[in-house]
Parts: C-alpha cells; sequence; structure tokens
C-alpha cells in the first residue's frame, strides 16, 4: 500500500477559542504526522499561528482501525512465531537503515502492520527473502 501523503491547516489565534486547540491535537493524535510547521502570520483575520500539517495514510485514517476505531498496540512478539519474528526484525533494520538514507520517518518506508503481512505472507520466490538474511 502506498503511503498517501495529505495536507491540513489550522489557525489559532492568541485570543481565540481554546476548542480550536483541542481540535488541532485531536487531530494530531488521531492521524500519522509525518511534518508540522507552525508560522506567524499577521492576515485578514488578525495574528496568530498557522499550522501546515502533513500526514499520512493508506487509504484510511492513519492510529484507526477498518470500524474506525483507534488502533490498539501490536506486541508482535506474541503475533509472529520466533521465525518469523526474526525475519520481521530485518525488515525493520532494513526499513530504518532505508529511512536515515532518506531523511523520512521509518512508518514514511513501510509500517510495522506492512512488514508483519510481508512476513505472513513471504514472496513465492525465495531468493528475494535469502537476500533480506544478508
Amino acid at each position: 500500500m502506498p503511503l498517501l501523503t495529505q495536507y491540513a491547516s489550522f489557525y489559532i489565534s492568541p485570543f481565540g477559542e481554546k476548542s480550536v486547540t483541542d481540535e488541532l491535537n485531536a487531530f494530531l493524535r488521531s492521524h500519522r504526522i509525518i511534518n508540522v510547521e507552525k508560522r506567524l502570520i499577521d492576515g485578514e483575520r488578525g495574528t496568530g499561528w498557522l499550522f501546515l500539517i502533513e500526514y499520512g495514510g493508506s487509504g484510511s485514517e492513519s492510529g484507526k482501525n477498518a470500524s474506525g476505531a483507534p488502533s490498539q498496540r501490536v506486541d508482535y512478539r506474541e503475533v509472529l512465531n520466533p521465525a518469523e519474528y526474526a525475519r520481521f526484525d530485518a525488515l525493520r533494520s532494513l526499513r530504518k537503515e532505508i529511512a536515515e538514507k532518506s531523511s523520512i520517518p521509518v512508518y514514511a518506508v513501510f509500517t510495522n502492520d506492512q512488514l508483519a503481512h510481508m512476513v505472513k505472507h513471504p514472496p513465492k520466490i525465495q531468493f528475494v527473502m535469502r537476500c533480506l538474511h544478508h
């Protein structure tokens, strides 16, 4: 699943209602945040902070399961057998290297759920999996 980058903006006045701040905080908690830019602006609405939020998803809202409820944290040691977990751990290490070289968050490469799916449903070509172990 490709990562779909989306944007949202929030304007917060120093004299504004607390509900706008609450809305921003709720948004940040419920999405996979890639980047936040904050700028002090003086415009038609007065002086205040403009927040531009870059967030990612994979077709559905990040941080939520298919029913829209908040996702629970998964302990992959419990979900995967020892051999699968070893491959999962190798994939996480590779993901980290790729992310560091590209200066992006690790989840922008693959999420843990996507890595676990790769381990549970390995490619039919064993050569690819052998390359991951070196």
